[in-house]
């Protein structure tokens, strides 16, 4: 077709579908499965109405679908999902996506080849572009009906893995096919293998692209234009290169992409930012969605679907099959594993009967060759499942999730509507008092809109129970959480804190929000649980990979100081929340008196906590402390104050001459302010003053002095820091500068028991130092950990070794040590 008349039914295709958007607001159904009906319909009378011939001619190539619209939609669903929770329903989603997606390929397409005598191999191909979902018209009624944030997550962010997992087994089995070979189990280690390969590549390759592209777009200070280009060139970037360079997912890449670009770079640009990168890729998404199911409607041929109604209606009981297999049995022994939160049966029954085939499914088996002797049967099976899940699933969805009672309101869905509804109430009832001052409305007019006030923010049967105990205390816990997070944007933005304790701490506040919507109102219970985050846990594990590495000491000592200003950052900005919450429950009187009280004697104590441990730090680091207080606060002020010529500024009320000038002042200061350097060892005391003070090493000479000065490192660990763990290789020898630490021991039937409590000057590592000695044997026999901030010396063991060769009265007086330990297990005792 030329460009011109191609470009006309574009036009065309987009003004359908955007008047079909504005119809299907009244009605009951999907507005995709009203694009396939008009697609359908078209594609007759396209074959009967000459002025619609163009369109019997119209198609889009299956590249064009791959590699245009599949990344346009992959990276708006990513970029559109809620991270945090897919993070957390992460094993869930891999489940469904992977192991589940394979299940039903081998199901649907064992079946096919049983059923219908065709090739195992065909089969299968058709298993695998089948099993991928499209959950676009369920998504949609998810946010219509206000469905469970989770199941949203879950439903979405299978689909988005499952695409990758369904494109990479299908390219997989096309390539079989169409070399001429067939497959058998032989093939399963070298598909296995090809199969986990391409799928994590991808996700890596991406994951790494969306984070330098983050980095590089806040580092370069880029405005709202430069963020949304950047984004698309990422988008379309990381699925090429993925494809055709690395020989990676396109998909996971996307996806990769995406999610590292909304969970790392969101949150460090403007909040307007956000919102216009959001709207453009919406209305990227629509369009594309738009024309790809109005070309699903235009390649319809319903003689041929009727032809072949039996094969059909087999493939769509397989696959229905196939999905009921693995929801209700997958996610249940998921969530069981990997002890997550309950996913209930209507949930399940909404995620097996909305596992909907769509627009992926007709571009996949587009991309199949003409020379392929199946290629039509493909086709259309494919099809005819893509229609019955469009027009039959799709529709019934809104009814189901009625009849399950999913658009009903929790109990703490509830107490949050009327919360709201009495803000609004209240809002609009000063706004009329404002216009009565004014005299801009009549006397006789106050009575009738204090009445329309009452009856529109009416709340009806939703406040029957509002004297309730818990409910009140919800409220005010509601409240707190929002004040919590207004505080917690405020410390972000003026730079008291940094990026990655924000978003650690704003998962918290979420956790907690949730923890409320659960009915939980034990506040103390959620927030001080031994439960980790996601950051924390990541820490740990690098610790403890890394703690015993000689080579890695000195930049582990730049970690855990780094640590250890993130933990300060942390105990400020939780101390600054206690106080506006504190601040904000004195204010708002229309809350429950008792409520107020039990949620502001929640909040002292747990101030109480944070400033024994700021005040435990400052006694340990006294300089540090208050240099790098001096400097944060310094830091925070002034861009307190930028913030509010730049808000000036973007509203006009601030002239460019006088921005630009206030500019240059202000980074001039910011650079003036000198950068503490993330190393916290005692404040000034260096390795060599740390060797002095330990008497064991008095008799050195100053050669030897200098050698174990060359291979010791000081490094400082945090309240509840592992700095030795049992059974692990010991190839370090430690002596406490200044700190607590406990020593714990497990007996044969694994329970643990505190044995020994260590102090400034202990030495910990001495049986594996001892038992290096005599037989080369190096294991560690308990746990140490750090009770406070705890500064140790860490010496590497083949120094240590050496000197007790060459001084055996530091040997014998590590020995004494050992055995005291071994015999008496009072208070100062040590076993590693």
């Amino acid at each position: 077709m030329p460009v011109s008349e191609v470009v006309f039914v574009l036009v065309i295709l987009l003004g359908i579908a955007m008047l079909v958007t504005g119809i299907c607001r009244k009605l009951p159904v999907p507005f995709t499965v009203v694009l396939v009906v008009i697609g359908v319909l078209l594609s007759d009378l396209a074959e009967r109405w000459t002025p619609l011939e163009p369109l019997r001619h119209f198609q889009l190539s299956p590249e064009i679908m791959l590699f245009i619209f599949l990344p346009a939609l992959i990276f708006e669903s990513g970029f559109a999902l809620d991270a945090r929770q897919m993070t957390k329903d992460l094993p869930a989603i891999l489940i469904l996506a992977i192991p589940a997606m394979l299940m039903s390929t081998f199901i649907v397409g064992l079946g096919v080849w049983w059923a219908m005598d065709t090739r195992l191999i065909v089969a299968l191909i058709f298993g695998a572009l089948i099993s991928a979902t499209d959950p676009v018209a369920v998504v949609a009624l998810f946010k219509e009906l206000g469905a469970p944030n989770r199941l949203n997550v879950l439903v979405e962010g299978e689909s988005l893995l499952n695409d990758a997992t369904a494109i990479v087994a299908f390219s997989i089995l096309l390539g079989i096919a169409v070399g001429g070979g067939g497959i058998g189990w032989s093939d399963a280690d070298n598909v296995i293998a090809e199969f986990i390969r391409v799928f994590i590549g991808g996700a890596l390759f991406g994951s790494v692209l969306g984070f330098v592209a983050c980095e590089l777009l806040y580092r370069m200070r880029s405005n709202v234009t430069v963020i949304l280009t950047t984004s698309i060139i990422i988008a379309y970037a990381s699925f090429v290169v993925a494809e055709h360079v690395l020989h990676v997912s396109g998909v996971m890449a996307v996806v990769g992409s995406a999610v590292a670009l909304r969970l790392f770079g969101m949150s460090r640009f403007r909040q307007d930012a956000t919102h216009s990168i959001s709207e453009t890729w919406e209305v990227i998404a629509l369009s594309c969605n738009s024309l790809l199911f109005l070309m699903v409607g235009l390649s319809v041929n319903t003689e041929d679907i009727a032809s072949r109604i039996g094969p059909v209606l087999i493939a769509i009981g397989l696959v229905l099959i196939a999905r009921a297999m693995s929801v209700y049995s997958l996610v249940p022994l998921t969530i069981k594993w990997f002890r997550l939160p309950h996913v209930s049966r209507a949930e399940r029954h909404i995620m097996w009967w909305g596992g909907l085939k769509g627009g992926l499914a007709i571009a996949v088996v587009l991309s199949i060759p003409s020379d392929l002797p199946e290629r039509q049967f493909l086709f259309d099976m494919t099809i005819g499942v893509v229609l019955f899940t469009l027009l039959i699933s799709a529709p019934t969805i809104r009814p189901l999730m009625e009849r399950l009672g999913m658009d009903k309101l929790s109990e703490a869905e509830s107490l949050e509507l009327r919360s709201s509804l009495s803000n609004a109430r209240s809002k609009s009832q000063s706004y009329l008092s404002k216009l009565m001052q004014s005299k801009v409305v009549p006397k006789n007019a106050v009575t009738p809109l204090s009445t329309e006030i009452r009856l529109a923010f009416a709340m009806g049967t939703f406040d029957q129970d509002s004297e309730k105990h818990d409910d009140d205390e919800y409220l005010a816990l509601l409240c707190a959480y929002r004040t919590e997070r207004e505080e917690l944007k405020t410390l972000y933005e003026t730079s008291y804190i940094s990026q990655y304790i924000y978003l650690d701490m704003l998962n918290r506040l979420y956790d907690m929000r949730e923890t409320l919507r659960l009915g939980d109102s034990e506040l103390d219970s959620h927030r001080e649980s031994s439960q980790q985050s996601f950051f924390q846990n990541m820490e740990g594990s690098f610790l403890r990979k890394t703690r015993e590495l000689r080579w890695f000491s000195r930049v582990l000592s730049k970690y855990q100081g780094m640590r250890m200003i993130q933990q300060l950052q942390r105990n400020l900005a939780h101390v600054l929340m206690c106080d506006s919450v504190t601040a904000m429950l004195d204010k708002h009187d229309e809350l429950d008196k008792e409520a107020r009280k039990r949620v502001r004697s929640i909040y002292k104590e747990r101030k109480k906590h944070y400033r024994r441990q700021l005040k435990l730090a400052k006694k340990k680091f006294p300089s540090f402390y208050r240099r790098y207080i001096e400097r944060l606060a310094t830091r925070s002020i002034i861009n307190s104050g930028w913030n509010h010529v730049k808000a000036e500024f973007q509203h006009d009320d601030l002239g460019t001459k006088c921005f630009l000038t206030i500019q240059r002042r202000v980074q001039e200061k910011l650079a003036h302010i000198s950068v503490l350097e993330p190393t916290v060892s005692s404040d000034e005391d260096t390795v060599a003053d740390m060797l002095d003070d330990v008497e064991l090493f008095d008799d050195l000479s100053d050669q030897d002095r200098s050698y174990l000065e060359k291979n010791a490192s000081s490094i400082t660990f945090l309240p509840g820091d592992v700095i030795i763990g049992a059974y692990e290789k010991g190839d370090n020898f430690y002596v406490i500068y200044h700190g607590k630490a406990s020593v714990v021991r497990t007996d044969a039937l694994s329970y643990s028991h505190r044995v020994a409590d260590l102090s400034d000057g202990d030495i910990m590592g001495e049986s594996s130092l001892l038992a290096e000695y005599e037989s080369g044997r190096h294991y560690r026999s308990a746990t140490i950990t750090a009770e406070t901030p705890c500064t140790v010396l860490k010496i590497a063991m083949r120094p240590m070794l050496t000197l007790l060769k060459k001084y055996p009265e530091i040997k014998n007086a590590i020995q004494e040590i050992h055995d005291a330990r071994g015999a008496d297990r009072a208070p100062k005792i040590t076993d590693d």
